[in-house]
Formats: structure tokens, C-alpha cells, sequence
């Protein structure tokens, strides 16, 4: 593949990934719609945003040299912690229980040791 073209698609991907990243994590209800007419879930939504963003960040770091692949796993990670985090303590989307802190606890150490 030309580098053009795999530049475009990687940026393209790198975009959507951030998007709809971002929308779910934030306004979930806005695409709710667009896949099922079941009921929200705000806790899969969130965290499937969080996922996507941090896709979005790994790949955005790893190509463009910005950090380097151990970092950007490090701040993908975080960007799910603090999700996580939120969704636990502010929005009470997600049950408190002890699989989900210390999964939590969990994922803070490793975010932590992979960004230092």
C-alpha cells in the first residue's frame, strides 16, 4: 500500500476510533439509537468509549513517535481507569463490588507503572 494511502487510513481510523470514543463515553443516548431499541446500558457504553478512545490514543502515539508504545498503553489504560472510575462514583452506572475495585485498584497500578 502506497504510505499515502496507508497514512489516510490509519488517520481516518484514528479518528473515528476517537469520535465515537468520545460520544459514548460522554453522550451515549446520542447513538443509542443508531444500534438497538433496547434499554441503555450507561456502564457498557462508557466503558466500550473508553476503549475505543484508548484504541484511538495507542495508535495516534505509536505512529506518530508522540510517546512511546509502553506509555501510550499507559495512558489508554488510565483513560479506562478514569471511566471507570467516574462511572463507579459520580454517575452510579456500575455496581460497586469487589471484583469492580479491585479491578480498579488493579488498573491504576498498571497504568501508573507502564506511564513511569
Amino acid at each position: 500500500m502506497p504510505p499515502v494511502l496507508r497514512r489516510f487510513a490509519l488517520g481516518s481510523a484514528i479518528l473515528v476510533f476517537g469520535i465515537w470514543g468520545i460520544i459514548l463515553m460522554v453522550k451515549p443516548e446520542i447513538v443509542h439509537p443508531l444500534f438497538t431499541d433496547g434499554p441503555m446500558n450507561l456502564a457498557y457504553a462508557g466503558m466500550m468509549g473508553a476503549a475505543l478512545l484508548g484504541l484511538a490514543v495507542i495508535s495516534l502515539a505509536t505512529e506518530t513517535g508522540w510517546l512511546t508504545p509502553s506509555r501510550a498503553l499507559g495512558v489508554a489504560v488510565a483513560i479506562i481507569v478514569i471511566e471507570a472510575g467516574f462511572l463507579m462514583f459520580s454517575q452510579s452506572g456500575m455496581l460497586i463490588t469487589p471484583v469492580t475495585s479491585i479491578s480498579l485498584i488493579s488498573a491504576l497500578a498498571v497504568a501508573v507503572f507502564l506511564i513511569l
